[in-house]
């Protein structure tokens, strides 16, 4: 099997770990120069946006069986509009690649309560999750370098920056809401209990793109941000898997719920059945006495 990489220099690497085990001839393609051990690599310049690599790659990958990039946002998007270009099977996420009279695959599905087996035909086109893969360094067989002309089809109007006033992907305290909080005024306890654990502030999607009470920065969940806290203390939240994936690598989950049933208290390692008006004054007057005795 001949297979085609395209990565960023930094997830190169892996990418070529990953395809070590299905093909005999590899070749990768990048934009500054790296130490992998391929059959050929190909450096190339000038290609700016995502515009060119899609036209580029759709040239490079006639004579391959494979292409596979990293799962990344960028390469994600250049994949699935190059598969449908060149009308090639498209797996997005592939945890394991395996050669199997054609190519077997897996994949997480449902915000990774599940696994995916797929078998594909070839040539097709993959995004590899490389989280699993160590990466491999040599050099390459032979190294082609050489520079493009490409301009981007979407032109920019007006750049305005975004600030946002936090950063969860940091946060090792995180308390979240959800639709038991009953009004935006109550996010004022939330904030003082925040305060006492030296904790952020987040919330499900209801709270910030429907009533937007919190910032969007602050929406967790598989259309917001991925966070992996020490503790993420959940309140009034179901747990539906659309905000479960965004906290799935917490260490430490706490859930408080009037619903003894809801779905968050089978991911929960602590599961409170309570409404979050009684839990929260009782844990804010507990703490501020606790550490009233400390200072005493």
């Amino acid at each position: 099997m001949r297979a085609l990489l395209f990565s960023d220099p930094s997830n190169l690497p892996k990418l070529v770990s990953a395809s070590k085990d299905i093909a005999e001839e590899i070749h990768a393609i990048t934009w500054e120069k790296i130490a992998v051990p391929v059959d050929r690599l190909e450096v190339i310049k000038g290609a700016l946006v995502n515009d060119c690599w899609v036209s580029q790659l759709h040239e490079e990958i006639k004579t391959f069986d494979l292409m596979l990039m990293p799962a990344t946002r960028d390469s994600k998007e250049i994949a699935s509009r190059l598969a449908a270009k060149r009308g090639l099977p498209y797996i997005s996420g592939a945890l394991s690649l395996k050669a199997s009279d054609g190519l077997l695959t897996t994949r997480v599905v449902f915000g990774g309560r599940g696994i995916e087996e797929l078998k594909i035909s070839m040539p097709a086109v993959i995004t590899v999750n490389l989280d699993v893969y160590e990466p491999s360094f040599g050099e390459p067989k032979s190294v082609e370098e050489r520079k493009i002309e490409c301009s981007s089809k979407i032109s920019s109007i007006k750049e305005r920056e975004r600030k946002t006033d936090v950063d969860l992907t940091k946060a090792q305290v995180i308390i979240s809401v959800g639709r038991g909080l009953k009004k935006k005024e109550d996010l004022s306890m939330i904030k003082e209990l925040a305060s006492l654990l030296g904790a952020e502030i987040s919330c499900t999607r209801p709270i910030s793109a429907d009533l937007k009470w919190l910032p969007e920065e602050r929406h967790v969940g598989m259309t917001g941000v991925k966070v992996k806290p020490k503790i993420y203390l959940a309140l009034g939240i179901s747990g539906q898997i659309q905000h479960a994936v965004g906290f799935r690598d917490a260490d430490t989950v706490i859930a408080v719920n009037t619903d003894p049933d809801a779905p968050i208290s089978e991911i929960s390692d602590y599961f409170i059945v309570e409404n979050l008006y009684e839990f929260v004054p009782k844990l804010i007057k507990a703490i501020r006495e606790k550490r009233k005795e400390k200072s005493n």
